[in-house]
């Protein structure tokens, strides 16, 4: 991020779009002793738990959470919804008595 960045945030600004965290809500986290890193933002604000999983917002949200520390990446697989048809396997369905 480029230094000074987050100065051009406003509190309505909003960090994570996924799940609608704002800027000030991040900063909010931080000031009051809350969260101490962008993990414990993540816990207390949802951002970075949407859609993307953090992949849109995780640098902008760990900006403001521990400025000038260098930003990782968690290493997680992606996501992919099974069918139950899926998650049963093959061969037939078991019966139903009637």
């Amino acid at each position: 991020m480029p230094p000074g960045w987050s100065s051009w945030l406003t509190d309505d600004t909003p960090v994570c779009r996924c799940e609608e965290v704002t800027a000030g809500a991040v900063r909010s986290v931080c000031a009051d002793g809350s969260a101490a890193d962008h993990r414990q933002v993540k816990q207390l604000t949802r951002a970075g738990m949407g859609w993307c999983q953090g992949r849109m917002c995780g640098p902008a949200v760990h900006g403001l959470a521990a400025p000038g520390q260098p930003y990782a990446p968690a290493e997680r697989l992606i996501a992919t919804p099974l069918t139950l048809g899926a998650l049963a396997g093959p061969g037939e369905p078991p019966s139903v008595p009637s």
